[in-house]
């Protein structure tokens, strides 16, 4: 009796070892899950707090981006000038020799007004006027045959006239020296301003029938 007893007190408390044990392992499994699902949930806030640094770098780089493309505009509008060329040389010397066809007009047989006289000749169709002003040599090409002349102009004579009182009220750069030549004729008609100042030489070219567009530029370059 006493030796079934002790049986069935071990077969007891077996049973309950192996419960407590049971019991244990499951604690610790759900215990490691809840550290596991802890630390997936970190994760994803590392993560989410990574793409949004990575978000806020973009966005940063985008305005700096922005800002070096608004510098280079900004730049480039300040240097370009469309009706203006400009060309730099090593030396004055080189400059001078860019300007063409220059010369002082000591010969005069024609009164511009405002005390500027100049040269008037013609040859082989042609009706050729030149006068200083300054370090400016100016020299107007027109046809003599009206029908080919520019609207509005008697003849070369008349546009110098109108020439120096136009530069009489509005002045030109002051150069080392400068050419400017106008050419009359309907067909196609030009106007080229032409000066250097030091290494530079700096150019304007217009097929505008009048000249004064290009003369207002080089005024307004001043």
């Amino acid at each position: 009796m006493s030796f079934k007893t002790t049986t069935a007190a071990l077969f007891l408390g077996s049973a309950v070892f192996l419960t407590a044990c049971s019991g244990n392992a499951n604690e610790k499994d759900e215990t490691n899950q809840s550290v596991d699902e802890n630390q997936t949930d970190m994760n994803e806030e590392n993560s989410s707090e990574d793409n949004t640094s990575d978000d806020v770098n973009a966005d940063d780089g985008s305005k700096e981006d922005a800002g070096d493309t608004s510098g280079e505009t900004d730049r480039d509008t300040s240097n370009e000038n469309e009706d203006i060329q400009k060309l730099e040389f090593d030396s004055p010397k080189e400059a001078a020799a860019e300007i063409e066809g220059y010369e002082k007009v000591d010969q005069t047989n024609i009164d511009l007004g405002h005390g500027i006289k100049g040269l008037q000749e013609g040859a082989a169709g042609h009706e050729y006027l030149s006068w200083n002003e300054g370090r400016w040599l100016i020299k107007v090409n027109f046809p003599t045959d009206p029908q080919y002349r520019i609207d509005g102009y008697d003849g070369a004579g008349d546009m110098a006239k109108k020439v120096v009182d136009y530069l009489e009220k509005n002045y030109l750069p002051a150069p080392d020296k400068g050419v400017i030549t106008i050419n009359g004729f309907k067909e196609h008609p030009e106007t080229v301003v032409k000066w250097q100042e030091g290494k530079t030489v700096y150019t304007i070219i217009s097929k505008e029938k009048e000249p004064f567009d290009a003369l207002e530029t080089a005024v307004e370059s001043e």
